[in-house]
């Protein structure tokens, strides 16, 4: 059985504003570099065989200390980044309401299908993601556990691929910052057994 632990990465700036950042870099917040440590040391003591991120500093620092205490060199992968937000990268959804009403409009209408200006839209994103993380679980060993740091967008995308194979449960999981969630894999067979943890933030 194959254990894959997912975990968003921790507070940034970004967030704090509710601002889009898929593939522009976005800095840790203060709250975030706490949050780093509570991660550290709620999975310190587990068996960790691999680890991915994405390229950006968010993921990386989000799980830095726990690849030094694992002594694993972090692997890391553009087709596991959020969804590219194009045009509206750094944005809010009220700036893109007020100076981009038609977008926000369509935005609304076409759900799945919209394609951010210059981005990517959320099929585009969930099958770059399901190929990747099928990959990485196919050049796994039986009984590895893979921790994989990435962005909300990604997880949700992996865990309906996971259980369903398509896209369309994507809206049905909620992934916090800094949260936890663990995927056990048995001949293909997907079991959530833990999911958005973020006990032991308080």
């Amino acid at each position: 059985m194959k254990k894959l632990i997912l975990v968003r990465h921790v507070l940034t700036e970004d967030n704090k504003l509710a601002k889009l950042s898929g593939h522009i870099d976005s800095k840790v917040s203060e709250e975030g570099k706490l949050q780093i440590k509570k991660i550290t040391d709620f999975l310190e003591h587990e068996k960790i065989d691999r680890i991915y991120t994405t390229t950006s500093s968010r993921t990386k620092e989000t799980v830095k200390y726990l690849a030094e205490i694992n002594s694993i060199e972090v692997q890391e992968s553009e087709d596991l980044k959020e969804i590219s937000f194009g045009d509206f990268e750094g944005k809010d959804f009220k700036d893109i309401q007020k100076n981009y009403p038609d977008e926000f409009n369509k935005m609304i209408e076409e759900g799945y299908e919209y394609t951010y200006p210059n981005g990517e839209n959320l099929i585009d994103c969930f099958e770059r993601v399901s190929k990747e993380i099928q990959c990485i679980l196919d050049d796994a060993d039986e009984n590895e556990t893979i921790l994989v740091c990435s962005h909300a967008g990604t997880i949700r995308n992996v865990l309906t691929y996971l259980i369903s194979n398509t896209f369309e449960y994507h809206w049905n999981f909620k992934i916090d910052n800094a949260s936890v969630s663990v995927v056990e894999i048995d001949n293909g067979f997907a079991v959530i057994n833990k999911l958005n943890d973020t006990s032991f933030l308080k």
